[in-house]
């Protein structure tokens, strides 16, 4: 005997499951509430066997509007791009972990029957499914990251215009995103978009634009003279970098607001950016008005 409610439960429990994977590689997030109602639309699905047929649920066009549907109630797609991703990446998902299970069955037990040359499968135990979601969510914690930054997944292949605002101005730069851009502030963690002095020098109080406009190393008596006049010295930090020829400081400051601006508005940067200035030698060349980093791009799409 099959009991409707216990079927349904589990469905509720693997779409969510897969639908946290899916968020995991593309890294989306998604709120409880938000999987689990997108899961629920998932597991009623079920409730279709046991009703008299209908073949416009059960056909192409069915089985690819309710995965669809999930995806949107999930993650809130901004765009057809991204919604397409996302589903492509569900589906993905939900045939590995078909995959697994199956490989995982046929490991373990070997449950696979032919009476009269019939091909039979038995449904997995939930052993076998926790052992497949395991290996699943393995792979995917280790290759989702790998996935976004060489496939560069929902990225731009333009300029993204940012409007960051210090010191009571506001300017509005055109970003370049650097997958490659690994700096982080010490102290706060929080990932460093790199600025020529040229573009930013109408945001600086007049003692930050002596220390950068020169073109020489940073002087520390100045610096420490800059930093002891200021009226907020905690805006003001340096971050560490190291490049193939050289390594050194660089002095950052850390903007009240940064916004991004998007075609559906504009969004602020959660967790905070902090905005590294290079000086006048070397940003003399740059033929851009930031590099802004992969991480900070990626906190300005989460959907809460």
């Amino acid at each position: 005997m099959i009991y409707l409610d216990l079927v349904m439960a589990l469905n509720f429990a693997v779409n969510f499951f897969l639908l946290k994977i899916t968020g995991l590689i593309a890294r989306r997030k998604a709120t409880a509430g938000r999987l689990a109602a997108a899961s629920v639309l998932g597991a009623a699905y079920i409730i279709f066997f046991v009703l008299p047929p209908n073949p416009l649920i059960f056909s192409w066009i069915g089985k690819t509007l309710l995965p669809l549907g999930m995806v949107v109630l999930a993650f809130n797609p901004r765009n057809r791009s991204d919604g397409a991703i996302m589903f492509v990446l569900f589906y993905l998902c939900s045939f590995a972990m078909g995959g697994l299970v199956l490989a995982v069955s046929l490991w373990v037990d070997f449950p696979v029957y032919l009476p009269g040359a019939a091909f039979q499968l038995h449904a997995p135990s939930l052993p076998h499914l926790f052992l497949a979601g395991v290996l699943l969510y393995t792979a995917a914690s280790r290759m989702g990251g790998v996935m976004v930054e060489k496939l560069n997944f929902r990225l731009p292949s333009t300029s993204v215009p940012v409007v960051i605002g210090f010191g009571g101005k506001r300017i509005k730069l055109s970003a370049f995103l650097d997958t490659g851009n690994m700096l982080k502030e010490p102290y706060s963690g929080s990932p460093v978009a790199v600025a020529p002095y040229w573009a930013v020098k109408e945001l600086l109080p007049a003692g930050m634009r002596v220390l950068l406009q020169e073109e020489k190393k940073l002087d520390w008596l100045e610096l420490q003279k800059f930093l002891a006049e200021v009226q907020d010295p905690s805006r003001y930090c340096l971050v560490p970098y190291r490049s193939l020829n050289e390594k050194g400081l660089l002095l950052a400051f850390r903007p009240e607001t940064v916004e991004l601006c998007r075609t559906d508005g504009r969004q602020a940067f959660k967790g905070g950016l902090t905005v590294a200035v290079l000086n006048g030698q070397s940003s003399a060349g740059a033929d851009y008005e930031m590099l802004l980093p992969l991480e900070a791009w990626r906190a300005a799409g989460e959907t809460g």
